[in-house]
């Protein structure tokens, strides 16, 4: 049965949707994170060409210029052109360690582990641009890394452990900011998710409505026509559905209208999809010929049976179906299947109403 039909929440789906937000909002993203580590770039300038001289300054000002440069000049492309989303998080991971490089070049020029203080920025920025974990955790594996290496060159001082402890709580601050970004995005997606189901969806019997009908239907059909196949569709009515209403009252004909679609979702293929047409009305679309529209008629009737909805002295499970089908040839579409369906189903319920109604006796001779 196609999905919509019970509504299961497919779990792989949504995963693979929540990676495609995560990758979508990083590269939306990724212009601003660019100018933000231009403007930081900005800073090292300002601050390498007051603090430092000699060698030092020459090779930190030139490499933080140079840091502006590429990033401003890439924070205006990303700004007019959109990379794909899947190269969102590598590229700013990319630019992370990039910016992390110059404090790490500085502190081992200077041999001041004061240096680290940039690292921190960097490593927390990094928590709030990224939300995918394995780029987060390459990231500060790399900075963590550099550091590290920094330290060894520089050599012993007191300062050391004093960074180091705050370069953990750096990285555990962007761990956090990370997860609660992602614990929002996630509740985004299935708010989004709920809706969207919500919208082809029938709220009573968990079908597909009208719209859900339009979507998959239509797929099945051209699905159908290239692989050379025909496509079916059977109209059922349920007949007398007013009178439950009148007699037993709305619930009861909702019990009605619930027993009959999980009569239909049991009796028919796993590749149709079925749907709520109105009312009293459903509507079963797939791929082949299809079962005969009296067969199914007769499958749904013994399923209501083996537990009926209301009492038969109310609704003896009358049903009405129509079919057609659209033969490979056929350049019909969704509609035109629809339209037959539903217009042999309106024939064949007019035909037994004329069947069921007593016939006038004739007038007795005087």
């Amino acid at each position: 049965m196609v999905c919509v039909n019970r509504g299961d929440d497919d779990s792989s789906t949504v995963g693979r949707t929540l990676e495609q937000s995560y990758d979508a909002t990083v590269t939306t993203a990724l212009p601003s994170v660019a100018a933000l580590l231009c403007a930081l770039s900005v800073v090292f300038v300002a601050t390498d060409t007051l603090a430092l001289d000699g060698t030092s300054r020459v090779v930190a000002v030139g490499l933080a210029a140079a840091l502006v440069v590429v990033l401003g000049v890439l924070a205006l492309v990303l700004r007019r052109r959109r990379v794909p989303d899947e190269a969102g998080q590598p590229i700013t991971a990319a630019l992370l360690v990039a910016a992390a490089a110059h404090p790490v070049v500085v502190m081992t020029l200077t041999d001041e582990p004061r240096q680290t203080t940039a690292l921190l920025v960097v490593a927390v920025g990094a928590g709030a641009a990224l939300l995918s974990l394995r780029w987060l955790v390459g990231t500060l594996y790399l900075l963590w890394g550099g550091w590290t290496a920094s330290a060894l060159l520089v050599g012993p001082s007191r300062e050391w452990l004093h960074y180091a402890v705050g370069l953990a709580l750096a990285t555990a601050l962007a761990l956090v900011v990370t997860r609660v970004r992602r614990q929002s995005r996630r509740e985004l997606v299935r708010a989004r998710a709920a809706v969207e189901a919500a919208a082809v969806r029938d709220q009573l019997t968990g079908l597909a409505n009208r719209r859900g009908l339009a979507m998959v239907g239509a797929q099945i059909v051209e699905h159908a026509r290239r692989q050379g196949d025909a496509a079916h569709c059977i109209f059922l009515d349920i007949s007398g559905l007013r009178a439950v209403n009148d007699q037993a009252g709305q619930d009861a004909g909702d019990q009605v209208v619930v027993a009959v679609a999980e009569a239909l979702r049991e009796v028919t293929r796993a590749t149709d999809v079925v749907a709520r047409w109105g009312g009293d009305e459903f509507c079963v679309v797939g791929p082949g010929p299809g079962m005969a529209p009296l067969e199914l008629e007769r499958r749904v009737r013994q399923t209501v049976l083996l537990h009926p909805p209301v009492s038969p002295d109310i609704w003896p499970v009358r049903i009405s179906a129509g079919g057609s089908m659209l033969a490979p040839w056929d350049a019909g579409t969704l509609e035109t299947l629809l339209g037959s369906a539903d217009q042999e189903m309106h024939l064949r319920r007019s035909l037994r109403r004329e069947n069921t109604r007593p016939t006038a006796r004739p007038a007795s001779a005087d």
